[in-house]
């Protein structure tokens, strides 16, 4: 038996218009889909949200992967250079809720 949550996609995007309103509807839909596609386990909605978005963010929006192919860059190096940028990206979706 599988164990963890699922969350319904009017759950999410409720979510989504309330914390993240000015996050752009193109990434949105894609952050959505990555959240309905697995079961979470021990996590609430908001984390599941920050670890789907920062993971997004670093990945598609950033230098992250492109500072991995470079010889000898760490993850964790990686990840310290582009932390400000995710952050920023992060901070700038957040906004007043939408109605």
């Amino acid at each position: 038996m599988q164990q963890g949550t699922l969350f319904t996609r009017r759950t999410v995007e409720r979510h989504f218009r309330k914390h993240q309103a000015r996050c752009p509807p193109e990434y949105r839909e894609i952050l959505i889909e990555r959240i309905l596609a697995k079961r979470w386990t021990e996590a609430s909605l908001g984390n599941v949200v920050g670890i789907v978005a920062s993971t997004f963010a670093r990945h598609q929006l950033t230098d992250y992967d492109r500072l991995l192919a470079i010889s000898g860059m760490a993850r964790a190096e990686a990840r310290l250079i582009v932390s400000r940028e995710v952050s920023d990206i992060l901070e700038s979706w957040r906004s007043t809720a939408l109605p």
